[in-house]
């Protein structure tokens, strides 16, 4: 889940780039002056590099690589996505400031192509390169990846992930190009700030007013986040959403013209009050607490994470961004400014870029590795190719542009004519060719999806509906099933899952004729009671339930007493344990069995035992395929004759 730092480029074209410190224009400054549109001075400086700044993207960037790697190492990694986009905002829109007040106007052609520069050089070389490693792995890695790629580079990734129905199956088979939905936020961000900052530095007269209007439009971004996330529902949307989640660059924004108006002699004592709370030695490091407790606490399924916990954030790091800009020293400025520290910040564009498909990559091509070798090792090659990139793709465009890079490859290309060049030209077109034989062979469906989709189509056929009360084979009190055979148990059983159940769905209808089966990606086990609740309403309840409801999270162990209850007295219930590697899944074994265990009427189902016997799981471990549905169906079967 995660966005590509940025980084600024001065008025010229330089390999090091970063966000300008305004020049404090004084306590003789006129007072008059707009600090975001007066002229600046003949022969004033270009703002100068604040290493700090670049130490706060390697934070960030470490934070994301991590949270991939080692998820239960740090569960708010994902929020350096948040801290790149406030820096983003920041930057740009400082630099969008300084280049107004140098020249008179805004020049965002010139902006526009420079982002470019920026952007499309290491993010070309990483889709080029990725497609063709993608072949070479095989299919699990290419599904949909013209689609993807397609995504990509119109930067629309964030809203193609919100609108289609693949985040369920990214655990299983992640999308190999999934990470760039925060580029495709920053990427439109690039498009439409630059032109409403014209317009509000035009429209709005008084400077504090317009970083209160930036503020209020944060506030709104977030505000629609928290009110719109429902709890227990997918927050894919909220996520991905320029809307919902552009109040990270938004903040940056704001705080990017807040800096100048405390760098004025203040002209109230509420300014002065503010001037000395952004200069005190405290606020960058309760600032930088904020975001690192955060990062290592405030997980992705929490409902505070939406409902002001990743606001909370960008409100501090805009904070810290303040702080480091107006207050030289101190010791977080220290820590951020290290060498090594800088070197990652800067090259914190190539490491976003590939450590996901680098991730992805190594998960494919060596499934039983060790998770923490496979992370080592994702570190050690995204580093790697991070420090290629910014050398030979990065820093050629940014110093020279694209024609001048181009016009200098040619030439190289023609002094080396004898090794390099010949072996250059042709490491070129291999990974053109196999690109492009990947992409032509990306499968549409993952493996996972084909199965719970081939189970959706049969499940379709056998949703649960109204039974006739004077059916002989439909008995209004559960009779035991002992000696009954697959089509009287299937008669008498709805099964009520979630994906595994789908995939199996096939094996169920085939070993049990006649069963029901209400089975959707993603459901839990929270939302079972109000299931079974409208089951017994509409006259469909059968007089054994069957729940396999443990793959997606874990769930309240109250939740099975009000399962019950929903169920009443007239209905047998058997739960079905969970299999696979997902961290909950030990914990919701041991709710089911401590349940059963106490209440003997109900059954188990150990789906996590029989798994053992099941020869063709898809990929992810967890979804089985035919023959593993046809282990789930006797499994089910077997568990319902065995009730007393």
């Amino acid at each position: 889940m995660t966005p590509p730092p940025t980084a600024l480029l001065p008025s010229r074209p330089t390999p090091q780039v970063a966000p300008p410190q305004l020049p404090d224009p004084g306590p003789e400054a006129p007072r008059s002056k707009d600090p975001h549109t007066a002229p600046l001075p003949p022969g004033t400086a270009p703002p100068r590099r604040v290493r700090a700044v670049d130490g706060l993207r390697a934070l960030a960037v470490a934070a994301v690589v991590v949270y991939h790697a080692w998820p239960a190492a740090l569960p708010g990694g994902y929020l350096g996505v948040d801290v790149f986009f406030v820096i983003s905002g920041f930057v740009i829109t400082a630099s969008l400031v300084h280049v107004r007040r140098a020249d008179g106007r805004p020049r965002l052609g010139r902006f526009w192509v420079r982002r470019a520069q920026r952007l499309l050089p290491a993010l070309a070389a990483l889709l080029l390169t990725t497609a063709a490693l993608a072949a070479v792995v095989g299919d699990a890695v290419t599904v949909r990846l013209r689609e993807q790629l397609l995504a990509a580079l119109t930067f629309t990734g964030n809203w193609y992930q919100a609108g289609s129905d693949v985040s369920y199956f990214d655990e299983a088979q992640p999308p190999l190009l999934q990470h760039l939905w925060s580029l495709a936020v920053e990427e439109q961000f690039y498009l439409v700030w630059p032109l409403l900052l014209v317009a509000l530095l035009a429209v709005v007269r008084r400077p504090r007013t317009r970083v209160v209007v930036v503020a209020l439009g944060a506030l709104a971004s977030a505000g629609a986040m928290a009110w719109l996330f429902t709890p227990g529902d997918d927050p894919s949307r909220l996520y991905f959403g320029t809307d919902t989640h552009g109040f990270g660059l938004l903040l940056g924004a704001a705080a990017a013209l807040a800096v100048p108006l405390l760098a004025t002699p203040p002209s109230h004592t509420g300014l002065a009050l503010v001037q000395r709370c952004a200069r005190s030695r405290v606020l960058p490091i309760a600032a930088t607490a904020v975001v690192v407790v955060a990062m290592a606490r405030l997980a992705d399924d929490l409902t505070l994470t939406y409902r002001g916990g990743i606001a909370g954030v960008c409100a501090a790091t805009a904070l810290l961004l303040v702080s480091l800009l107006v207050r030289p020293g101190g010791p977080v400025r220290r820590l951020l400014a290290q060498p090594v520290v800088v070197w990652v910040g800067v090259r914190s564009y190539a490491i976003y870029l590939w450590h996901w498909p680098v991730l992805v990559l190594l998960d494919a091509a060596f499934p039983a590795a060790s998770p923490h070798l496979r992370g080592a090792l994702t570190v050690y090659l995204t580093l790697l190719a991070a420090a290629l990139s910014w050398r030979y793709v990065e820093q050629p465009v940014l110093r020279h542009g694209f024609r001048g890079a181009a016009r200098r490859l040619r030439a190289a290309v023609r002094r080396d004519t004898a090794v390099r060049g010949p072996l250059l030209v042709l490491a070129t077109l291999t990974l053109v060719v196999a690109a492009g034989s990947g992409l032509r062979a990306a499968p549409d469906r993952g493996e996972v999806e084909s199965l719970v989709l081939a189970g959706q189509a049969a499940a379709d056929g056998s949703a649960p509906a109204p039974l006739d009360p004077d059916a002989q084979d439909a008995p209004p009190t559960p009779a035991p099933l002992a000696d009954a055979g697959p089509a009287e148990i299937g008669a008498r059983t709805i099964v009520l899952g979630d994906s595994v159940t789908l995939a199996s769905a096939t094996g169920l209808l085939a070993e049990l004729p006649g069963v029901a089966v209400s089975a959707e990606v993603g459901r839990q086990m929270d939302e079972a009671p109000a299931l079974v609740d409208g089951f017994r309403a509409e006259g469909s309840l059968r007089p054994y339930l069957v729940v396999a409801l443990g793959t997606n999270g874990a769930f309240d162990p109250a939740t099975l007493d009000r399962l019950v209850d929903a169920a009443g007295p007239d209905t047998r219930l058997v739960l079905v344990t969970a299999h696979g590697d997902r961290d909950w899944m030990g914990g919701v074994n041991r709710d089911l069995l401590a349940y059963a265990e106490a209440h003997p009427a109900v059954g188990l189902a150990r789906w996590d035992r029989a798994s053992a016997y099941v020869p063709d799981f898809a990929s992810d471990g967890i979804h089985p395929g035919d023959e593993g549905g046809v282990v789930f169906a006797r499994l089910v079967a077997d568990t319902l004759r065995a009730l007393p």
